[in-house]
Formats: structure tokens, C-alpha cells, sequence
């Protein structure tokens, strides 16, 4: 069944697309798409288009205040400890500090929190336990902005403290020694899309430049590309620099560890931001969530061709089991949702479950997808892991309804909260679950939020339109991802001639189209077959639907598609990547 509506709105602005496409050889396609997305001068195109090869590593605010600090600690010859986190970004970043320090000879160790023991960042206990252990300086990374009563604490005890850290900053800051947060800073020197990693590589870099070793960011570009796409940047200005470069990396020059990764996933070049986001991301991330993520630093570490081998089989393995139970308490929880709005689909604007057995470590991704198959805000609880009457989960929000706001008007129903307006997480007594429920559907109405998805679409685009150079250019137009997106194209009175289920379990579907000009295209469809099919049969009934399967369709729809390019012994054809559908 579809669960939710989707509102189709054409982003399309007419301008002197006639100028770019002289000035810059390119297509009509891509000139429209350039224009219509704010890129009208030539300088701007150029940039976007075909950006220098050395990125221009700008000076963070707080840098020069970093390497005093750091280059007083170090002619100290005290301990440094790093405190990472558990995800993609965490662990590079405590990678990229750790590395640095190696180099400049310091005596360096990392911590990296325990998701469920620890949670989140620098706590009191890490605090307490690297004074035991003789540490000078504590050195945050990609966490620590938010982190004031630690901090404090860490001050009493007499360490230096210096936080490097992307987050919102929050109204009361940590005292610190030193602290860095590109989101600080005011006008120019202000970055909204670095994350973690990338602060602690350029400060990383700034400190190692100041005693003559230059080249330290890009020396790991594939690294902070793989942080960048993971922590979902936004992709302009350098955070897109950083990705297109990182991609364009040969494999055999990588870090070995990561290579190593790579290879035990059975990928292969080019690399595709598929690749880091899909199947690289979440073996790392795995660890955090089922294991410990120290495996994460040691494998980008180790010099031992046999050991990262070990390091990545296992974080591939676990990736799969964290998968099996992600994939199964997905399902459990879509079948709740569903189940609750059978009979009224606006009776649970916010959806709130409560799924006992699922490990917390995953009610994000299970809460993310129960969003996606609804496309309205959702909260996932789960019985916390020895806490008797508490319940911990996640929220998944959309782009109508800010979900920090609404949490932050009702902080009595919680114990322990924090996120920002898409995603968040909370610990909660468990008898106020139902007054969540309440809260939140009321903060939906205030907040005029909608349940409704809004697909831009670039252009309208007949099949016969799409050749190799418009393909060219939509890839020069990459890396995709949040804050560029993929150019979408709609083309309607399309006839479906055929299709057939493909996939590991029938899940996705491979079709042949044709469109009102005549013009014939394979197009694939990765959402789930079943419902597809089910809607088409709905609508058409089971006659029309096996005449279609035998390749005799004649069915219309609408479709907003992408493109780009099949490549199927060693010939080549456009294909469609179908993205929405709605039948004639």
C-alpha cells in the first residue's frame, strides 16, 4: 500500500540558459539544471563544475590558539588522550589526531565511548579514569562542545583540556584550554559542513605545518571523504571538494586498513560514494553498535598486512549480523506502524513505538526506516539495557517538523535528551509513553507540520533527450548526496511494455518503458517489487498486469526518474533509475 502522498513541484527558472550552454559547451539539460540551482555566473559554474585540484584548505578560527596549546603540552612530554566517538566520523577523526601526534613523537592513546555503557562523547568517568592514568591533556574529537560538567570536572583535576568539535554549540560553553568549532565562528570564518574528522585533520595539519611537515589533509583525503559522506555533510563549497577528491583516489593508494576494507566487501573501482555511504560507513559503524569501535582506529592503524585482513573480515561480519537485526526489527516495526493507522492515518501525525527486544544501538536505523516507509516523524523506544522502567530510543524526523523544538517545549517527559531538528535521541520513564504520543502530535499541529513528501523535479525530459553528454555532465555535477541532489526528471504518458522481479529476492524490478515520442529505455525500480506490483494489479487488474510480464504492456504512468550510463558487455546504454510513480 503507499503509505503516504507525495506534492511533485518543478524547480525549474528560466534565465540565459542559451549564455551558459555557448559559453561552457554543454547541454540544454545541464544548462537548465545549472541555472535553475543558483549557478548563473561564470566563476560560480567553473567552480562547481570543474574545481581546482588542490583544495584550498581555509584556517579555522581558534587555529594559531590550537598549535600554542598543543606545542606547549607537547614540550611538556605529558600524556595526550584522545576521546573519539563510535561512528564513521569519531573513529577516522581520533585516527587523523592520534596519527598526528605519532608523528610530532608525543605519548598518545585514544578512548573511544562505549555506546551503551558510556553513551555519547567525554563523561565524567572517562574524565576520572585518565587522570588515574597519568594523561596531561585530553583532546576531544568530534564531540566535547556540549560537554560542560565534564570538561569542569577535568579542569578541577588539573588536566588541559582542548575540545575540536562540529556541533551545535550550545548556550553555556565548556572552560576549556582550547576550543575549536568551525560553528563558533562569525561571517567568513564560519563552516556549517565540516565534520569531525575534517577539523581534527586541518588543525591536525595547521600543527604539523608550524614544524615543516606540510601535506597532512591531503596525504588522507579518502579518509575525511568517507567522514564527510557518512556524517552527511552538506555537499558544497569544500565538503564537496573533499568527497570528489577522496573519491578520485586510486585504491591502491589508500590508507591499508581502509583498502583493506574495501577489498574484504568485494568492491571495485571506480569508487562510488555508493560504495563509502552503503557498504564502508556501516561496517564501521557496526562496531559501535554491536561491539567496540577500537577495532575501527586499530584497522586504520595497523602495519600488519594479516591483521587488517582479520580486522576487516570481522568488521564485515558484524556489519551483516547488525543488518539481520536491523532488517528484522525494521519489518516488526513498519507492521506496528501500519497497524496503528490502518483505520485512521491521521490519528498518529507522530508516530511513537515502543519495540522491546531491539537493541538500542540500532532503534536509529530501524526508526529511520519506519520514516521513510511513512514519511512523518517517528520515534522508536526500546527497554534500556539494565535500567529497570527506563526506556531509550531514537527519533527520525522530516523536514516539516523540527523534532529538537518539539522535545525541547515538554523536557519533563525526559530524563536525558539531545539531537537537532531531524534526528534525536532520549532516555524516558516508561509509564510516560503515551504522554509523548500526546505531546507530539500537538507540537505536529502547532508546528504546521505536514505529512506530505515534496519531490523537486529539475525538468521534464523525454528519453530520446538523454545521450552521453548529457550523462557526462550530470556526472561532473557529482558527488550527490545531501544538499546536492541528483537531477530528476519527469516524463509523462510513459507505457510500460515490460517487467520482471530482480534481486537476491525478487525485491526490485526491471522494466522496459516507452514514452509518448516512441523513445524505448530499461529502467529498474529499487523500492519494494510487492507494493509496486500490488498497486498495479489494484488499478489494472491481474489480466494487464501478466500481459506485462510477458512483455506485451500497455499500461501508462507518470514517472520521475535519474539517469546514467549501463555498461553490460562492453556495451553501452541510458539507463532510469525509476524515483516515483503515479499511474495514468
Amino acid at each position: 500500500m503507499r503509505r503516504y502522498e507525495e506534492d511533485w513541484m518543478t524547480t525549474w527558472r528560466s534565465g540565459d540558459v542559451t549564455g551558459l550552454m555557448n559559453r561552457f559547451g554543454i547541454t540544454n539539460i545541464a544548462a537548465r539544471i545549472l541555472w535553475s540551482r543558483g549557478f548563473r555566473t561564470d566563476d560560480q559554474v567553473a567552480s562547481f563544475l570543474y574545481p581546482p585540484a588542490d583544495i584550498a584548505w581555509p584556517k579555522l578560527d581558534g587555529t594559531d590558539e590550537f598549535i600554542r596549546v598543543m606545542k606547549e603540552a607537547l614540550a611538556e612530554n605529558g600524556r595526550f588522550r584522545i576521546i573519539g566517538d563510535y561512528d564513521v566520523d569519531g573513529v577516522t577523526g581520533t585516527y587523523l589526531m592520534y596519527t598526528a601526534l605519532r608523528m610530532l613523537k608525543a605519548d598518545v592513546d585514544y578512548r573511544i565511548p562505549d555506546r551503551v555503557a558510556d553513551g555519547y562523547g567525554l563523561s565524567e568517568d572517562m574524565v576520572r579514569k585518565a587522570k588515574e592514568d597519568g594523561v596531561r591533556t585530553l583532546v576531544t574529537v568530534d564531540n566535547g562542545i556540549a560537554a560542560v560538567k565534564q570538561c569542569a570536572l577535568a579542569k578541577e583535576l588539573g588536566l588541559r583540556v582542548v575540545v575540536t568539535d562540529h556541533h551545535d554549540p550550545q548556550e553555556t560553553l565548556p572552560v576549556v584550554d582550547c576550543m575549536i568549532d568551525p560553528k563558533l565562528a562569525e561571517g567568513e570564518g564560519r563552516y556549517d559542513n565540516l565534520c569531525g574528522a575534517v577539523v581534527a585533520a586541518m588543525l591536525a595539519d595547521a600543527l604539523l605545518s608550524s614544524e615543516g611537515m606540510d601535506g597532512y589533509c591531503n596525504s588522507m583525503i579518502e579518509i575525511l571523504a568517507l567522514a564527510t559522506l557518512c556524517d552527511v555533510m552538506e555537499l558544497s563549497g569544500i565538503a564537496r571538494d573533499i568527497l570528489k577528491k577522496g573519491l578520485a583516489k586510486p585504491v591502491k593508494e589508500w590508507n591499508p586498513g581502509l583498502r583493506a576494507l574495501f577489498q574484504a566487501n568485494n568492491l571495485s573501482e571506480p569508487v562510488k560514494p555508493y560504495s563509502f555511504g552503503f557498504v564502508i560507513g556501516p561496517c564501521i559503524n557496526a562496531l559501535g553498535r554491536l561491539e567496540t569501535a577500537d577495532y575501527g582506529v586499530e584497522l586504520l592503524l595497523s602495519d600488519d598486512p594479516e591483521l587488517r585482513k582479520e580486522y576487516a573480515e570481522r568488521m564485515v561480519e558484524v556489519n551483516s549480523r547488525r543488518r539481520e537485526q536491523s532488517d528484522f526489527y525494521t519489518k516488526e516495526a513498519i507492521r506496528l506502524a501500519d497497524e496503528m493507522l490502518k483505520d485512521d492515518r491521521d490519528a498518529s501525525p507522530v508516530i511513537v513505538l515502543y519495540l522491546p527486544g531491539c537493541h538500542e544501538s540500532i532503534a536509529g536505523i530501524v526508526c529511520g526506516k519506519v520514516r521513510e516507509a511513512w514519511n512523518r516523524p517517528v520515534f522508536l523506544l526500546t527497554d534500556s539495557a539494565g535500567e529497570d522502567g527506563l526506556l531509550k530510543g531514537s527519533g527520525r524526523s522530516t523536514e516539516s517538523f523540527s523534532m529538537i523544538d518539539a522535545m525541547n517545549r515538554h523536557p519533563e517527559l525526559f530524563l536525558k535528551y539531545g539531537g537537532h531538528p531531524m534526528a534525536a535521541g532520549l532516555t524516558m520513564k516508561c509509564e510516560l509513553l503515551e504522554d509523548l504520543r500526546y505531546a507530539m502530535a500537538e507540537e505536529f499541529k502547532a508546528q504546521e507540520a505536514s505529512p506530505r513528501k515534496c519531490r523537486k523535479i529539475d525538468l521534464p525530459v523525454l528519453f530520446a533527450q538523454l545521450n552521453r553528454s548529457v550523462i557526462a555532465e550530470i556526472e561532473l555535477m557529482g558527488p550527490f548526496g545531501k544538499g546536492n541532489r541528483e537531477p530528476l526528471f519527469a516524463n509523462r504518458d510513459v507505457t510500460v511494455i515490460g517487467l520482471r522481479r530482480v534481486g537476491g529476492e525478487g525485491q526490485y524490478l526491471s522494466m522496459r518503458l516507452r514514452d509518448s515520442e516512441g523513445t524505448e529505455i530499461r529502467a529498474m525500480m529499487f523500492d519494494d517489487a510487492s507494493e509496486f506490483l500490488s498497486e498495479f494489479r489494484e488499478k489494472y487488474g491481474s489480466r494487464a498486469l501478466d500481459d506485462t510480464m510477458y512483455g506485451h504492456g500497455a499500461m501508462k504512468m507518470t514517472i520521475l526518474y535519474t539517469a546514467r550510463e549501463n555498461v553490460f558487455r562492453d556495451t553501452v546504454s541510458i539507463e532510469a533509475e525509476i524515483k516515483g510513480y503515479r499511474f495514468s
